[in-house]
């Protein structure tokens, strides 16, 4: 059993809207293209926790030497941990629990309180005596809940100290038909099923989380991050599995989880290219791209029930297309394509952030990673995507609030995260093309890019305004808030 004591788990307040305090900071002298000032919402709470940044790393990853020494290196908060395999644990029921089988959790779970992380761990891995297919890849029967939520209490009273955050499987919205019989993800779905077995998680969740309180009463429950491929499934013989979390709602389950992750996956199309916002498909591009129409949906699905829970987007990243019978990547990846990585995780996460998305984890640490979306190289070596990560979240630190603003003109996105009484100002080209924006001398501090250099800067003519070049390549201002 572990006994290294975790501060209490980090309570989400209710969303706050600091309106006062972004309009005073839009008063400051704005871009030549800029005439008039205004602000889009949302603008969010002073964030609670230390940070939105996290990361997934394998099990065995995190006690890598060289991975922790990069975990520490980076700055994140948020590590996820893939899991715990309750068919692990009680391969026989009624057996007593073999904990030794968590040997290789109980040192990633060490390992990340040792780096000053918080850990989010998965529990999944059906025993075969519990599945209603016979596979460890399925759902548990109804009548083996109450087995279930037995070994959760126990599990949940053995971390108590360690672990606050439970998340319920990985990408439960899967048939298990779909993927192999001991795969990492999916396992709860139902093809057949209208609401595509999510009525039958939500079942799940109603019957072990009371347990779970009881043992942890700060315990969290986070809802197995979703697939969502998509927000309308048109393939025959797919089902709906967008239908899932509201079938999980449907169920009356609403009170028995705290959060709602789901997932995001890209894949690479070309340098200079927002993989974020569009996709080849238009997917999800009507909606606001893979970060924030994800979330819209989900959100909409929310508020058709009355329910509002945080979400977070718990594993995402930009991957390459493969080769589906040699597995490799089209094309061969190249530094464009690790330069496309930093990019978007840039984008990503301001974005989440002014949408009060209040997690989210690149997965992964380690590297090469699936597809090669690894922050670090094979060497476990960094990537210029975890230059950028790192960059930010040294710029960035614990803000304040949050929000999209518009100082800097059309031509550009920007998010304006609150220090104290400093600002730093995130900001991208939308076009690709290089854009001068402007800005008053006496507020500025810095610039830099999110490759760690230093932005073309001049002062204008006017003695008292700043002109930066911002291209494509995200550039953080950092600037005083000047009465």
């Amino acid at each position: 059993m572990l006994h290294h004591r975790f501060p209490p788990p980090l309570q989400f307040g209710s969303l706050l809207f600091l309106l006062l305090a972004c309009l005073g900071l839009s008063q400051l002298p704005v871009s030549a293209q800029t005439p008039t000032n205004r602000i889009y919402l949302p603008l969010i709470e002073r964030p609670i926790s230390p940070s939105i940044f996290g990361f997934e790393t394998s099990i065995s990853g995190i006690r890598d030497s060289r991975v922790a020494a990069q975990a520490r290196n980076l700055g994140a908060y948020w590590i996820r941990l893939n899991g715990v395999l309750w068919s692990q644990v009680e391969p026989i029921r009624g057996a007593p629990y073999n904990w030794a089988a968590l040997a290789q959790i109980d040192a990633a779970v060490a390992e990340a309180k040792n780096l000053g992380m918080n850990p989010v761990v998965i529990v999944r891995g059906t025993p075969v005596w519990a599945s209603v297919t016979g596979s460890g890849c399925a759902a548990i029967q109804d009548q083996y809940l109450p087995d279930f939520a037995n070994f959760m209490a126990a599990l949940v009273q053995r971390y108590k100290y360690d672990v606050a955050y439970w998340e319920m499987g990985n990408e439960p919205d899967v048939d298990p038909r779909l993927v192999p019989s001991n795969s990492p993800y999916g396992c709860w779905g139902n093809i057949n099923d209208p609401y595509y077995g999510g009525e039958r998680y939500g079942r799940m969740l109603r019957t072990v989380v009371p347990t779970m309180r009881t043992a942890n009463p700060n315990v969290k429950i986070v809802i197995g991050g979703l697939l969502l491929d998509r927000p309308e499934t048109t393939i025959v013989g797919r089902g709906t599995p967008e239908r899932f979390f509201e079938g999980i709602l449907r169920s009356s389950a609403a009170d028995f989880f705290d959060i709602l992750a789901y997932h995001s996956y890209p894949s690479y199309i070309s340098p200079f290219y927002d993989h974020d916002l569009s996709d080849l498909g238009n997917i999800w591009t009507n909606l606001g791209g893979w970060t924030l129409g994800k979330a819209a949906f989900l959100r909409e699905v929310m508020a058709r029930y009355g329910v509002s829970k945080p979400l977070w987007l718990n594993e995402t990243g930009l991957i390459c297309w493969v080769d589906v019978k040699t597995q490799e990547c089209i094309p061969p990846i190249n530094a464009e394509f690790f330069s496309a990585q930093a990019d978007h995780i840039v984008r990503i996460m301001a974005r989440a952030a002014a949408a009060n998305i209040q997690q989210v984890s690149w997965y992964t640490l380690n590297g090469p990673g699936w597809r090669s979306g690894g922050l670090l190289d094979a060497n476990q070596n960094p990537r210029p995507s975890f230059i950028a990560y790192k960059l930010l979240i040294e710029t960035v630190g614990s803000y304040q609030s949050v929000c999209a603003t518009s100082d800097y003109g059309s031509a550009v996105e920007a998010y304006r995260f609150v220090k104290g009484n400093e600002f730093v100002d995130v900001l991208w080209s939308t076009s690709g093309s290089e854009v001068l924006v402007r800005l008053a001398a006496n507020s500025y501090r810095s610039a830099v890019t999110r490759s760690g250099g230093t932005p073309p800067l001049e002062l204008d003519l006017d003695g008292v305004h700043i002109i930066i070049t911002v291209g494509f390549q995200a550039v953080f201002i950092t600037r005083a808030r000047v009465p």
